[in-house]
């Protein structure tokens, strides 16, 4: 080669090798870039990983997105009290159609400042507050004409606090000890000396089936037993005698009973007496060993009788979907529950009785089924004609029946089977609750509508409300509504046990919790994978054009140290030729 030539193949290899070196160092800076951006992203993530929000929480357990509409509204998730949303200085901050009426009912001024009036505080105040909410679409106008039918109250300034929690959570321990608690007699009944029994109240015994039809069961399961065997009450002395409830219970020795008396046995052998039986409460029966006998009748409809006055007892209203003021019904749900358990527990008593073999004479029939009957969950058990069935096992059964339909057959390890040594009984389990209607409780909605705006209506009166147009403007928006919140803008105000409101931090009335935002968290979590598959894809890419490269360069680098010896040969020839 000659030596120009070769000069200029030198030239274009240096060339070449200066491009490759520089396209080197461009892919070095992407992937330096890439690794930047993937930490940046992670970085984001992470701190996405922190992200909360703020639900609010009922009493019930359930959780919805925080709202102006769910603090503003009364309702039975915030228990008909409101949880005023206010601003630093303590005033209230309303929507603007809910100031412009406050304005016009003349509570609060155009600048939002109470109007100074001694007698702002009163029902013609309050009910014209009331029309003006209803003008500007915040109210219905029945509800608007319930909360005027009311007495006005100072409800929130030191008023009277209305108890508004309608059900208590009770342990299984806690709940059975409910059910044991019996009245005493109230002799101002009348001529048949019943038992007094309070509306919403769980306790009671026997006696004190009120809610049940009261011309038929006066003395409630003494009665429904009567019934049952075909006696009529109006045979009866008024009140019944002793003599006339022993027509219906065998009272005394286990032999004596007659076709179609019920016997009443403790742990499968002692007899209960008359008192006993009279004393007997849902309490007792769950706590103890209790079984109901009968010779020469079907037990079954006894044993039906009897499990409905139970149902009836814990709240069952046949064909209804309300509560009857008692015991577990205490929502539409629950009333659903009780009688879908009273439909499955009354499945364990319709089958035929099974017959025991080598039992005997009546009398020892009768014994050996009492000591039977404790081993099977609501089963009548047989022995020629007498038949028994344990009516503790029959409580439970219903109670846990209810516990299924409540939490789902799903999501529940309680376990109604044939035999009680098969069988997981809700009361059993000292962990789980049940929901008790309070009898002191105010139920009416009219009453508790009527509070919540008897509050608003005196809080608006001492405070007055915000005229901040972003605040009045943005505080129907959740997400506003949530940061301002959490960064101290706004605040809470709600009820206090002295019946005043105080102003505190969202977090200290009971409802508003913080929690993790699972949806910004898996969004975050999908918008960090797809990138991070971008800047993988993208560095595979430049780590592919660097090997490239690389390959590249060494063959050039090879080349070049050739041509450059090349050269240097040829430079030497010349020098070597002249110099001679």
């Amino acid at each position: 080669m000659g030596l120009a030539a070769s000069q200029a193949r030198f030239l274009a290899i240096t060339s070449r090798k200066m491009n490759c070196e520089f396209q080197s160092m461009q892919i070095a800076q992407d992937k330096l870039s890439v690794t930047r951006d993937l930490q940046a992203a992670a970085t984001k993530y992470q701190n996405s990983m922190n992200a909360t929000k703020l639900v609010f929480d009922t009493d019930m357990d359930e959780v919805y997105d925080l709202s102006y509409d769910l603090l503003m509204t009364p309702s039975a998730l915030n228990d008909y009290n409101p949880l005023l949303i206010t601003d630093q200085q303590g005033k209230l901050v309303l929507s603007d159609s809910m100031f412009q009426a406050a304005v016009n009912a003349g509570i609060i001024d155009e600048k939002g400042d109470p109007i100074a009036d001694v007698d702002v505080f009163n029902k013609s105040k309050r009910d014209a507050f009331m029309d003006q909410l209803v003008s500007t679409g915040n109210v219905a106008s029945s509800t608007a004409e319930t909360v005027k039918a009311q007495d006005y109250t100072k409800s929130g300034i030191g008023g009277e606090i209305l108890d508004k929690t309608i059900a208590n959570a009770l342990t299984s321990t806690a709940f059975i000890s409910e059910l044991g608690s019996k009245y005493e007699k109230d002799t101002t009944e009348g001529p048949n000396d019943e038992y007094k029994f309070e509306k919403g109240d769980l306790k009671y015994g026997f006696d004190t089936l009120d809610k049940l039809d009261s011309t038929k069961y006066k003395n409630g399961l003494l009665s429904v037993f009567a019934s049952a065997v075909g006696v009529d009450e109006t045979h009866f002395s008024n009140p019944p005698s002793d003599d006339d409830w022993k027509k219906v219970f065998c009272i005394g020795t286990t032999g004596s009973a007659s076709d179609g008396q019920v016997v009443i046995t403790k742990n499968g052998s002692t007899t209960l007496t008359l008192s006993e039986i009279q004393n007997l409460s849902l309490g007792d029966l769950l706590s103890g060993e209790y079984s109901m006998s009968v010779a020469g009748k079907d037990i079954k409809d006894y044993a039906s009788n009897f499990l409905t006055a139970m149902a009836t007892l814990l709240g069952y209203q046949a064909g209804t979907t309300t509560s009857n003021g008692i015991g577990l019904n205490v929502d539409s749900e629950a009333a659903a529950a009780l009688e879908q358990a009273l439909a499955f527990t009354k499945l364990d008593i319709t089958g035929d009785p099974v017959a025991e073999t080598g039992a005997g004479d009546r009398n020892g029939s009768m014994k050996n089924t009492y000591n039977l009957s404790q081993d099977y969950n609501g089963i009548i058990k047989g022995s020629e004609n007498v038949q028994t069935i344990s009516l503790t096992n029959l409580l439970k059964s219903y109670l846990t029946n209810f516990a299924i339909a409540i939490d789902g057959a799903l999501d529940t390890e309680f376990v109604v089977s044939d035999t009680v040594k098969d069988s997981i009984y809700a009361t059993d389990d000292l962990s789980y609750y049940f929901l008790v209607q309070k009898k002191e409780a105010v139920t009416d909605t009219d009453i508790l509508t009527a509070d919540y705006y008897n509050q608003l209506f005196n809080q608006l009166c001492m405070n007055g409300a915000t005229t901040d147009s972003i605040k009045r403007d943005l505080v129907k928006d959740p997400e506003y509504l949530m940061q301002a919140l959490k960064n101290g803008q706004l605040f809470i105000s709600c009820l206090n046990t002295d019946g005043y409101f105080y102003q505190g931090n969202y977090t200290l009335n009971g409802y508003i919790q913080e929690v993790a935002d699972e949806e910004a968290i898996a969004q975050a979590e999908m918008e960090y994978e797809i990138t991070k598959t971008k800047l993988n894809y993208k560095e595979e890419s430049l780590d592919l054009k660097m090997k490239n490269i690389d390959t590249e360069l060494s063959a050039l680098t090879t080349e070049y140290d050739t041509v450059k010896n090349l050269i240097s040969k040829n430079v030497e020839k010349v020098f070597t030729m002249f110099s001679t």
